[in-house]
């Protein structure tokens, strides 16, 4: 018994010894990119291109969808080889379609992670300047805590610095 209580006071005098000596912050890197003025105009660029692409997925599939309608419309009319010579075309063309729009998709989501990633490299420098600033040990991202205290969140403190550094993208990089 008598070991048991020691070995208690020293698990409590441990932990008591290691939370005074460390500081530790955590981050909402989401939330930057999401937020700051250099992440915006990420967001809103990907977007532009995405809707602008978009408009030109509708024409192209309205004129599919125009041309099959035609089709179906003069099956009874024309002869079985050229109707069938026709919806081979068709399906040709919805392939090719279905193979753009998935090509352009994944382009986008690289385009969104290159420059998502070129903010993050410059989010780095501030972030190690600001922990070496305010003596922080570790700076955990947010997603990775249940709970705690807000005055050790410095989400806030850093998209000001990063707004105050970064005001815009270069897209053509």
């Amino acid at each position: 018994m008598k070991f048991f209580f020691t070995l208690i006071l020293l698990i409590i005098f441990k932990c008591n010894l290691a939370s005074g000596s460390e500081r530790i912050a955590f981050i909402d890197l989401n939330y930057i990119i999401s937020n700051s003025v250099a992440g915006k105009s990420i967001n809103t660029f990907i977007n532009g291109l995405s809707k602008e692409k978009n408009k030109y997925f509708k024409v192209i599939e309205s004129k599919i969808k125009k041309d099959e309608n035609e089709l179906i419309s003069k099956k009874n009319i024309i002869e079985e080889s050229i109707y069938n010579k026709q919806v081979s075309e068709i399906r040709i063309r919805i392939n090719n379609y279905k193979l753009e729009r998935q090509k352009f998709s994944k382009n986008l989501n690289e385009k969104k992670i290159k420059y998502n990633n070129l903010l993050l490299e410059k989010l780095n420098p501030i972030i190690s300047n600001y922990v070496e600033q305010n003596s922080i040990n570790v700076v955990l991202p947010k997603k990775m805590i249940i709970i705690g205290k807000r005055d050790l969140d410095i989400t806030r403190q850093i998209l000001e610095m990063l707004d105050k550094s970064i005001k815009k993208i270069n897209f053509n990089e």
